[in-house]
């Protein structure tokens, strides 16, 4: 009997440890958010004015341990501020994030300022994210030689070879050197082999150890008829 009332109690024990748990998981959020409200609003003294004034103000100063806090506090306190969800995307862009780029173009609010746009589309080629360098660049424009390489880099994997042999051009004429391979792979997918080579072989001269380079030049070698040739490349990606 006395068995059975201990074993109840552990029973009861556990289902109330059980409800706790869950409950705790349940209402932690609300409980945060509250404790957060109190410590912001009540102790600091800071409405939602201020402390968006404390997010640009720590991201200014290049203070990006406080913007991290301020911005994962700010999404908490205020979820729908635009302005906290701006900067929580230019913060994870400082870190090579692409999260934050995808932030920024969810938002629409993507910085004018070169250095931005540059680090914005870097990250989204570094991801193959070649849909959104399109769509950056068309609502920005290719304003500098960086800009057009990426941009014409997008519209080569787009199968857009014509424009991207364009931008491609004018950006390499304006000293982004790599440009070329892509160059001679427009030229190689719009089967003008005479240039596609040309430019392949201006891309190796750059940088002789490119077996990626060398397996262009013996593909359109293969292509064309030349297996003379092609052997003597194929022969070299494997040395």
């Amino acid at each position: 009997m006395a068995g059975n009332s201990i074993m109840k109690f552990k029973l009861f024990i556990f289902i109330v440890a059980c409800s706790a748990i869950a409950l705790s998981y349940l209402y932690a959020p609300y409980v945060y958010r509250y404790y957060l409200t109190i410590y912001y609003q009540k102790i600091l003294k800071e409405d939602e004015a201020v402390f968006i004034k404390k997010i640009e103000e720590a991201y200014t100063n290049k203070d990006f341990a406080r913007v991290a806090r301020y911005c994962e506090h700010g999404s908490i306190l205020y979820p729908a501020n635009k302005k906290i969800k701006k900067y929580t995307g230019l913060y994870l862009l400082s870190q090579d994030n692409v999260k934050g780029a995808f932030i920024l173009i969810a938002l629409d609010d993507i910085p004018d300022d070169t250095l931005t746009l540059e680090k914005i589309i870097s990250i989204l080629d570094v991801h193959r994210s070649y849909k959104e360098v399109i769509m950056v660049v068309h609502k920005k424009g290719a304003r500098t030689p960086l800009l057009a390489f990426y941009y014409g880099k997008a519209l080569f994997y787009k199968g857009n070879y014509s424009q991207s042999l364009m931008m491609l051009t004018q950006a390499y004429t304006k000293g982004i050197r790599e440009a070329d391979y892509f160059i001679a792979a427009s030229y190689h997918q719009m089967k003008d082999y005479k240039n596609a080579l040309v430019w392949y072989k201006k891309a190796l001269h750059r940088e002789p150890r490119n077996k990626e380079y060398v397996k262009a030049i013996a593909t359109l070698y293969t292509q064309i008829g030349d297996y003379t040739k092609a052997t003597h490349y194929i022969m070299r990606v494997q040395q």
